[in-house]
């Protein structure tokens, strides 16, 4: 197996774990919030959060590493959401994650959100750049990720900004972060298996 492919395999595996580790710290909370309120200081499953955000971080890194050579248009914006899932997960909002217009935010809400929407997006071009250019399994997964997964994110910001926070905002973020999630995991799993070396 090529270190590409081992490095794919552990993308795969850690960021099934991390999905675990995320769908465990946010099951118990309420769909009215945001996800990001799991990470904040106090809350039952905080340190699960946040170490479920950081291993996310660390398979969009280890992803951008495998694709580099193969796909290096979805390579780029892996590797720029890595750094930004990772101040996502060290800067976290505080209580209720206030947000703009609907709430007054202190600095921390604001690096908090900034980055957790970059990341996302970062993720998400990834994920349209493989739709766009990607082969064989890669492409058909990725096609379905952004026929599915960017309806959600949009309808997500809309709902951030239309009607701030609620059941239906709630709803939204967490169908369109399990998106993005399940095409990390799949992703890392479609290259460990295919990847070959030119």
């Amino acid at each position: 197996m090529t270190r590409t492919r081992v490095v794919a395999a552990v993308a795969a595996v850690l960021g099934l774990v991390c999905a675990i580790a995320l769908v465990l710290a946010v099951g118990s909370s309420t769909v009215g919030g945001y996800v990001s309120e799991n990470g904040v200081a106090g809350s039952p499953h905080a340190t699960l959060y946040r170490i479920g955000v950081f291993g996310i971080a660390v398979v969009a890194a280890l992803l951008a590493f495998a694709l580099r050579k193969s796909q290096a248009l979805a390579a780029l914006p892996l590797a720029l959401a890595a750094p930004l899932i990772t101040v996502s997960g060290a800067v976290s909002c505080t209580a209720g994650c206030p947000l703009p217009p609907y709430e007054p935010t202190t600095a921390a809400d604001l690096i908090h959100a900034i980055a957790s929407v970059l990341g996302v997006g970062c993720c998400a071009l990834a994920m349209l750049a493989l739709a766009w250019r990607g082969t064989g399994p890669s492409r058909l997964v990725s096609r379905v990720a952004v026929a599915t997964g960017f309806p959600l994110l949009a309808a997500t910001a809309v709902g951030i900004a239309a009607v701030g926070r609620g059941s239906l905002t709630g709803v939204l973020e967490r169908l369109g972060l399990t998106v993005c999630a399940l095409w990390l995991v799949t992703i890392g799993a479609l290259h460990a298996a295919a990847e070959r070396t030119p």
